[in-house]
């Protein structure tokens, strides 16, 4: 059998996505976590510094949506309620 060969930019942007994510939901605990792996997948701090302020820019833009119940129910699970 052949060994799996990992993509290194598909690592790295996986990683990236990761933390986009944490920063846009505020999961501050997985943060230095997913700065480490980057940095250990040859992330730049600028790619890093980059990703931040985009997630922070999305969450910001999308701070004044209102959101229906459903849309609530999908993104939150633990927000499932009935009007």
């Amino acid at each position: 059998m052949k060994a799996a060969k990992t993509n290194i930019g598909d690592v790295r942007r996986d990683i990236l996505r990761s933390l986009k994510l944490a920063i846009v939901e505020g999961a501050t605990w997985r943060y230095d976590h997913l700065v480490a792996l980057a940095e250990r997948a040859g992330v730049t701090d600028e790619e890093i510094d980059g990703v931040a302020h985009d997630a922070l820019h999305a969450l910001l833009n999308g701070a004044e949506l209102p959101l229906n119940a459903r849309q609530l129910a999908q993104d939150w699970p633990v927000a499932h309620f009935r009007p």
